[in-house]
């Protein structure tokens, strides 16, 4: 086949045979539950920053006794450590959503198992910090044992104490999982659905790739 033949055979082919796939215009969506996610995360970065600010006060707050101040902190400074390294994965976590350029499946794949590992990072991280909180609610409650010792039944105060710690327990682990579900699971199944759309599309373009090129090599073998 000479070159005109080519020219010929190039021309006949129906431009309907042209497939654009729509894998941009499906990564481009995914820019958008992440725009929003990023904002939370940062509200989030400041809130938990906050809290853990806030923290430092709270024997003053309850009028925990002076000489519980020492093991307090002691907790206190391993709550710290926790938190900053645990609020070290979130910022790098944000940095790359931050820095997300839409342009591969791939990488949009990478954001969505980060994601999944980072609430799944987040529930380890509240859940380990939840002993501390039980032990400053334990020195609370101590305090207030001093201030009252004459109006305390001991017998009493160990079963309330046991009911108060185990309420308190279940209701963080509550609350924990219900702010994941809220703040983090939309954005996790957005992202989901964009990609089992990426891998539809793709089945989709195999298969028309693959009978196109069932139809060129009939009509080459018809020449």
């Amino acid at each position: 086949m000479n070159l005109d033949e080519l020219k010929t055979a190039w021309n006949s082919e129906s431009t309907n045979d042209v497939r654009i796939p729509s894998k941009i215009k499906q990564l481009g969506q995914a820019k958008h539950p992440l725009d929003k996610l990023k904002r939370k995360m940062k509200s989030e970065f400041y809130l938990q920053s906050f809290c853990i600010l806030f923290v430092a006060f709270i024997p003053k707050l309850l009028n925990i006794d002076p000489s519980l101040y020492v093991l307090y902190y002691a907790f206190y400074a391993l709550s710290l450590a926790i938190s900053a390294y645990y609020l070290n994965l979130f910022r790098l976590f944000y940095n790359k959503i931050n820095h997300y350029t839409a342009d591969t499946k791939d990488s949009l794949l990478e954001i969505y198992y980060e994601l999944k590992i980072n609430i799944e990072r987040y529930h380890a991280f509240s859940f380990l910090l939840l002993p501390i909180a039980l032990v400053t609610l334990g020195m609370y409650r101590y305090s207030m044992q001093l201030q009252f010792t004459e109006f305390t039944d001991p017998d009493q105060s160990v079963i309330s104490f046991t009911i108060l710690t185990l309420t308190v327990s279940i209701i963080t682990i509550l609350i924990v999982l219900a702010w994941t579900r809220y703040f983090y699971s939309p954005y996790l199944l957005q992202l989901k659905k964009i990609l089992d759309e990426l891998k539809e599309e793709e089945l989709k373009e195999n298969e028309f790739n693959i009978n196109h090129s069932n139809e060129n090599i009939q009509k080459d073998g018809r020449q």
